[in-house]
Order: structure tokens, then C-alpha cells, then sequence
């Protein structure tokens, strides 16, 4: 697979900004239709940090076109002046992939910046932020890249900004960190992405790696959603890390559970619990 590096290691922040990923899940799951939950909603939220604002997306899958809650920002209260986004995957990987649009349009972000996976792009720019609780006030993700916006959304103090994605959510978390970096050269901006496909082809890949410098792509090797788009074009931003759940006989070996997230935490180093009773096949 282009842009793995088989000998870099799991860093070990790896694990704990995969548990954003798990927070936003968990309060999916338990509160499908609250879009914009409080921070005492979340079943799982991480500790150290406050709630600052959660993410919508408009729910292309599927018949019913709704609005739906996909994550989430919050502060670091030990460094006030850093922040985690956090961006959740489907339910199903085949929920997005068969409507999915796959034809290259220009990056936006930059001039010369290659092209990104136009169905990535849409998304991206469908996803809204809203205050924690409220039931209106959303303004576009995309906006808080800018300066100086004269908003409650205004991002501009946050000098460190770390963004975490699995599956669908990594392509979003890759647009929304490159645009924010190209906004914000002043900003140290990381990615950790689990089991991301292809955002983009080669020249955008080139750009990536002109603005973001700390990069953490984690994939699993039989987990087809990774490698899905690499015959049609596109190619994978730095720094590949392979893991493989084949390595672990009693992790049930299906598609699905190939893709999960808790498969993923697992193989970061997490507690083999957070594999999952339906992803198990025998007791670790």
C-alpha cells in the first residue's frame, strides 16, 4: 500500500485519541436523534477535557435525507489553547460506500493542491457545528478555519489543534485538518485516522505533506475500506501504520469486524473488551 512505513511504531497517543472516536459513537448510540448532546450525555466522554461543541452532518445515506450528530470539539483543561476534534465512522462501511460518489474535483483549500474524492468533499462541506445542548445555532464546520470570525465558533486562540477520525470520519478529519492548516499556518495542526480510505490523489498528498507534520494513518491489513480507492487514482496521505487483526485468532474475521473501531483500539494497544462480543469468536 502506498505511504506505509512498516517500521514506524503506534504511537501511543494513538489509543487515547481513538477514545474521541468511542465517545462520539457511544453517545450516538445511546442518543441517535440528539444532535447536539451535553457534555453529561456522553457515556464515555474523555476525561481532561471540556465540551466545546458538537458536529452535524446532513445524512446523505440512505432514503430518509435528516440531519445527524457525527462528533464533536473539545478542550484540553490542562493546555487551554489545544484542542481535539473528533470525527465518528458510519454504523455500516456499506451505508456510504454504495451511493458513494468517487470522481476527483480540485482541493479548494489551496492553489496547486491536487484533488480530492469529490463524495469526501460534499460531506465535508455539509458538516455544521453547534453549541453543546442547543437546538439552532449551527454555522458551517468549514468556517471555523477562517480568522477572526465573529462567532461563538471562533477558533483562533486554539493554537494546537488535533483531529481523529475512523472510516468515513478520517476522510472528513484529513479535509477539515488540511483546510484548517492552509488557513492557519500559525497552527500546529495532527491527524490520527483509523481505517481511512484514499481523500485524494498524488499532488494533494505532496501538498498534505507540505502543512501537516504530524501525521498517524492506521490501518488494518485485511480491512478492504483502506485500500478501496488506490486502483481508481488516489493515493494515501503519511504515515501508514499497519496493524493486522489476523494476527489474533479469536477476532471474529469478517469484513466488518475487520473495519471496526473497537478492533482498531484493540490493536493500539486497548483491552481485548473493546473488541466486542459480536467480533469475537472465542474468549482472548
Amino acid at each position: 500500500m502506498k505511504n506505509q512505513n512498516l517500521s514506524a511504531t503506534i504511537p501511543p497517543s494513538a489509543l487515547q485519541y481513538g477514545f474521541f472516536v468511542k465517545a462520539a459513537i457511544d453517545v450516538y448510540t445511546l442518543y441517535p436523534t440528539v444532535l447536539s448532546p451535553t457534555q453529561d450525555q456522553y457515556p464515555s466522554f474523555p476525561s481532561g477535557y471540556t465540551l466545546l461543541a458538537n458536529i452535524q452532518m446532513n445524512d446523505f445515506f440512505g432514503t430518509d435525507k435528516t440531519t445527524v450528530y457525527f462528533g464533536f470539539i473539545a478542550v484540553d483543561n490542562a493546555n487551554p489553547t489545544s484542542i481535539v476534534v473528533a470525527i465518528r465512522g458510519t454504523k455500516s462501511i456499506m451505508e456510504w460506500w454504495d451511493d458513494f460518489q468517487v470522481l476527483p474535483t480540485p482541493c479548494p483549500f489551496a492553489p496547486n493542491s491536487g484533488k480530492v474524492e469529490s463524495g469526501f468533499l460534499e460531506l465535508y462541506s455539509s458538516l455544521q457545528v453547534s453549541t453543546p445542548g442547543s437546538t439552532g445555532n449551527t454555522i458551517a464546520l468549514r468556517e471555523t478555519v477562517l480568522t477572526g470570525l465573529n462567532s461563538e465558533f471562533d477558533l483562533g486562540k486554539y493554537k494546537q489543534v488535533t483531529m481523529v477520525g475512523h472510516s468515513l470520519g478520517s476522510s472528513l478529519a484529513t479535509l477539515y485538518g488540511v483546510d484548517m492548516a492552509a488557513k492557519n499556518p500559525d497552527k500546529a495542526v495532527s491527524i490520527y485516522t483509523f481505517a481511512s480510505p484514499c481523500v485524494g490523489d498524488q499532488d494533494f498528498v505532496n501538498y498534505y505533506n507540505t502543512i501537516i507534520h504530524e501525521s498517524y494513518r492506521i490501518y488494518n491489513e485485511p480491512d478492504i475500506v483502506p485500500k478501496s480507492l488506490l486502483l481508481l487514482g488516489y493515493s494515501h496521505v503519511p504515515v501508514g501504520i499497519e496493524v493486522n487483526s489476523l494476527l489474533f485468532p479469536w477476532i471474529k474475521q469478517t469484513i466488518g469486524c475487520f473495519h471496526s473501531l473497537g478492533t482498531y483500539l484493540f490493536l493500539v494497544g486497548g483491552q481485548a473488551s473493546l473488541v466486542g462480543a459480536p467480533c469475537t469468536v472465542t474468549a482472548p
